[in-house]
Parts: structure tokens; sequence; C-alpha cells
């Protein structure tokens, strides 16, 4: 296997990992919350230095932008359902609904990865 296919391999195998691994952070107790909060707040202080010295890496400014903003909407999503889920009313519907989602989108990306890489 070539390197950049192992790169490639790695980083597909990464992303198949930690959208489900911080979805099931927030089906846990309030501890997820500190954790997802500074998550979030290292995501967003990160990119956006990255974004203001346009250094980028490898990827293109727009590209890197789009991957920047879903990494803001997806970790303030998982921190509002984190918050959310301690209304007691509110937690078994929640915990119903993120598990099937979690499933659903763990089994999506398992799809895709054995697509491009079986």
């Amino acid at each position: 296997m070539e390197a950049g296919a192992f790169s490639a391999l790695g980083r597909d195998f990464l992303g198949l990992l930690l959208l489900p691994t911080l979805g099931v952070i927030g089906l846990m107790d309030r501890r997820a919350i500190p954790v997802l909060r500074w998550t979030l707040v290292l995501w967003i202080v990160l990119g956006g230095l990255a974004l203001a010295t346009g250094n980028t890496w490898t990827w293109n400014p727009e590209r890197f932008l789009r991957l920047w903003a879903l990494g803001v909407g997806l970790g303030a999503a998982f921190l509002a359902i984190a918050v959310a889920r301690r209304d007691r009313r509110v937690r078994p519907w929640l915990r119903v609904a993120l598990a099937l989602l979690t499933l659903a989108a763990f089994a999506r990306a398992l799809l895709v990865f054995l697509g491009r890489h079986a």
C-alpha cells in the first residue's frame, strides 16, 4: 500500500470513529459537557487561527472553511443535546433518537469506508 493511500485510509478511519464517539459522549452524564465545550472552543480557536493566518495545511481555504464550519455546527449540536439531556422529560426521547442517529451515521460511514477501501 502506498503512503498516500495509507494516509487516506487512516484519515477516513479516524473520521469513522470520531463523530460517533463525540455523539456517544453527548449521551453521557454531565461530565461530558465540559469535554464537549472545550472541544468546541479548541475547534473554533484553532480553526479561526488557521483561517486568519492562511495556514490551512494541505487543503484549499474554501474546503477548510466548509469543514471547519461543519465541525462548529456539529460541536454546537452535540453540546446543545448534552445540555438539553439534563431535563428529565426530554432525556428518554433524546436517548432513543440519538442512539438511532448514531447507529445510522455509523452504518453509513462504514459503508462509505468499505466502498472506498475494500
